[in-house]
C-alpha cells in the first residue's frame, strides 16, 4: 500500500471497480508477480476522468515502464490520437512494445528509448496533456523542461508525488530516500508558490499533482 490513505479505503476504491479489460487484468497481474511499478487502479481511474473532460489529442508520457498507463489512457479515451512515451529502461520499453502491439495501438502509442530529460532538451512537439511518472528525484528539472512543450491550455499530471507519505511525514522517510524526499518537496512547495500556475495536489494513489498555467479568467 503506499502508506497515504488508509488500506480499508484504498482496498474498497479497488475493488469498487474491477479491471474489465483482459490486457490490462494481465499486464496489472506480471507488475504485481515482477515488481514493476504502475500506475495506482485508483490514480488510473481519476487520471482517465480527468481525460474525458479535458479532452487531450496529443500526449507525452514520462516513464513508460510495460506501457500500462500509455494502454489505458488511449483505450479508454477515444479523444487520443497520439501518445509518445519515453522509456530509460531498454527491456521495459521493448515489454511495452509488445504490449501495445498486441492491443493493436502500435498506430497511437510510440515508445522512445531514451533518458526523460535528454529526450526533452531536444522535443519541439506540443501536447494537450503531459504525464510525468519517471524518476521521482528528477520531477522539478522534468517539468520546467517540459513547460515549452505544453499548450496553452493543456495539463500536466505528475504520479506519486506523495512517495508513499514520506513526503508528508518524516518518519516514514527511509534513509536510502532521502535525497528524493527533499527534491520533492521542494517541487511541490516551489509549484504551489508560482503565480504562473494553478496546481493542486490530490491525495489519491500514490498522490496525483495537478498543474496547469494561469489565463486571464483567473
Amino acid at each position: 500500500m503506499p502508506n497515504i490513505n488508509y488500506d480499508y479505503i484504498e482496498n474498497y476504491l479497488r475493488n469498487l471497480k474491477e479491471i474489465d479489460d483482459e490486457k490490462l487484468r494481465e499486464m496489472n497481474d506480471f507488475a504485481e508477480e515482477n515488481h514493476v511499478p504502475i500506475i495506482e487502479r485508483e490514480s488510473e481511474e481519476f487520471i482517465n476522468f480527468l481525460i474525458s473532460m479535458q479532452k487531450p489529442k496529443k500526449v507525452l508520457e514520462l516513464g513508460t515502464a510495460i506501457g500500462y498507463s500509455s494502454i489505458s489512457f488511449a483505450k479508454r479515451n477515444k479523444c487520443i490520437e497520439k501518445i509518445d512515451s519515453v522509456e530509460l529502461k531498454h527491456e521495459m520499453a521493448e515489454i511495452a512494445r509488445k504490449n501495445i502491439s498486441d492491443v493493436g495501438l502500435e498506430n497511437i502509442i510510440s515508445v522512445h528509448e531514451s533518458d526523460a530529460y535528454d529526450y526533452l532538451l531536444y522535443l519541439e512537439e506540443k501536447y494537450d496533456l503531459i504525464f510525468i511518472d519517471a524518476a521521482k528525484g528528477q520531477y522539478e528539472k522534468y517539468f520546467d523542461s517540459a513547460l515549452k512543450n505544453l499548450n496553452e491550455k493543456g495539463l500536466i499530471i505528475c504520479d506519486n508525488v506523495l512517495f508513499k507519505g514520506m513526503i508528508a511525514e518524516d518518519s516514514l522517510v527511509k534513509r536510502r530516500k532521502i535525497t528524493i524526499v527533499k527534491r520533492l518537496r521542494k517541487f511541490l512547495k516551489d509549484i504551489s508558490e508560482d503565480e504562473r500556475f494553478i496546481s493542486s495536489v490530490v491525495p489519491i494513489g500514490d498522490g496525483v499533482l495537478l498543474v496547469r498555467r494561469k489565463d486571464e479568467e483567473d
